[in-house]
């Protein structure tokens, strides 16, 4: 596992540097989880023969789909 070092520039209490550490934690984490993905999507669809128009339209119809269904169960409104 590699180790990022992060210097604070200034005195903080225990408590908050906990916190901070929580948060870039999370951030790096989310950072490297979408570069996996975006470089798996990209091995994936190298050979799709859409457009890139054609690709946003299905993106949009799956996010209406999705948004559909969410306030059919209550969870959106």
């Amino acid at each position: 596992m590699r180790e990022i070092i992060v210097k604070v520039p200034v005195e903080v209490d225990e408590e908050l540097l906990e916190k901070l550490k929580k948060d870039i934690d999370v951030v790096v984490r989310l950072r490297v989880a979408r570069e996996l993905l975006l470089k798996e999507w990209d091995k994936r669809f190298a050979k799709s023969e859409l457009t890139e128009e054609e690709c946003l339209e299905l993106g949009r119809e799956v996010n209406r789909a999705s948004l559909k269904a969410w306030k059919e169960k209550g969870l959106t409104e």
